[in-house]
């Protein structure tokens, strides 16, 4: 943005940086799309009876708020989806034949599903609308999913899709399993004060975030001789020139 002659001044964030600008603290703030959810009217209409964010439910909750008072704008919503989806190793997934969700469900009575989520309500509804009648969730710390998988046995441990832990050592991502999560793309929100220009160019930045391009910046910043995040951030602006 400093390169199209717009005064750049980075605050820090805090653990809601949409509320940065509706306060008037920021212009621009930056986080996962869900997060949003609070500034809807109705955030039951959105998340509806399965209670699970879908892309679809936050491009409906967008366009609910750019149709608000217009004190803010929600700009488009990343390719890219940290959402969680269910990884097993290939060897766990050939001994119990999974490679979709319908096959995990017709062997779920075999199959502990391994999340850091507290709230499991959600999920177990979802695995019981796919065919599961009685799914065994366990709730781990956060910092115990890596060990989960990798010690997997009749296991599948639910990360997030750009984690390149499930690239980098092999995992295998159990297809349509990320709809039993809330999907995750990024969303940029910005005041009355960023004009059309940089709302488009703001547009330009969030649509080459890919997929893969998310996994790699989770590479650079985690694991041994991980980079800091800022450091991670201009890299990624030499890739993208």
């Amino acid at each position: 943005m400093a390169d199209e002659g717009y005064d750049v001044e980075i605050n820090k964030s805090t653990d809601n940086p949409y509320q940065q600008v509706l306060d008037g603290q920021a212009d621009i703030a930056v986080d996962y799309a869900g997060a949003a959810l609070g500034m809807s009217k109705d955030a039951a209409s959105i998340t509806g009876e399965d209670g699970v964010l879908s892309v679809d439910d936050l491009k409906n909750l967008r366009t609910e708020i750019n149709d608000s008072d217009g004190k803010v704008a929600a700009l488009e919503l990343s390719a890219a989806d940290s959402g969680k989806v269910l990884v097993m190793s290939s060897a766990e997934a050939q001994t119990h034949s999974v490679d979709s969700l319908s096959s995990l469900a017709g062997d779920c009575q075999k199959i502990t599903i391994i999340t850091d989520d507290s709230e499991t309500k959600n999920l177990e509804a979802a695995l019981k609308t796919e065919g599961c009648e009685k799914p065994k969730v366990s709730v781990v710390e956060s910092a115990d999913l890596a060990t989960q998988l990798r010690a997997s046995v009749d296991r599948a441990v639910a990360l997030s899709a750009g984690n390149a832990m499930i690239s980098d050592e092999g995992f295998m991502i159990i297809s349509d399993t990320a709809k039993l999560f809330d999907a995750q793309p990024f969303m940029l929100l910005a005041s009355g004060n960023v004009d059309d220009k940089a709302r488009g160019e703001l547009n330009k930045i969030t649509g080459d975030l890919s997929q893969q391009t998310l996994v790699d910046l989770n590479r650079m910043v985690t694991g041994p001789g991980a980079m800091k995040p800022a450091q991670a951030a201009t890299r990624w602006e030499w890739i993208i020139d």
